[in-house]
């Protein structure tokens, strides 16, 4: 398990290298209230940022295997996109996701 506080391009190059792991995503001061998990290839922690040109700064990245994380921030709640609570796993859209039941 890492912090990544400072250095986006060091995040950027772990998650490069492991996109099969997760990423927390909080706020500087870690409040507990606001820790968000995602796997490493969800979009909103990944790729080009939404808002400025780096990924921390105001919000850090904690990073590791799902179990690390859980373990070590028991109320990081799972990101709405990539973990998605019926376990869609954030392929919102694909025909699987849609189909009737029994019609995948």
């Amino acid at each position: 398990m890492h912090t990544y506080m400072v250095d986006s391009g060091a995040y950027e190059h772990w998650l490069a290298d492991n996109q099969d792991q997760y990423v927390i995503n909080a706020e500087r001061s870690l409040n507990p209230a606001n820790l968000v998990l995602h796997r490493a290839s969800c979009h909103t922690i990944n790729g080009t940022p939404a808002r400025g040109a780096t990924w921390v700064g105001s919000y850090v990245k904690v990073v590791g295997t799902r179990a690390e994380l859980e373990a070590e921030h028991a109320t990081a709640r799972p990101c709405r996109l990539c973990l998605h609570p019926d376990g869609r796993n954030g392929r919102h859209g694909s025909q699987a996701d849609t189909a009737a039941p029994g019609r995948a």
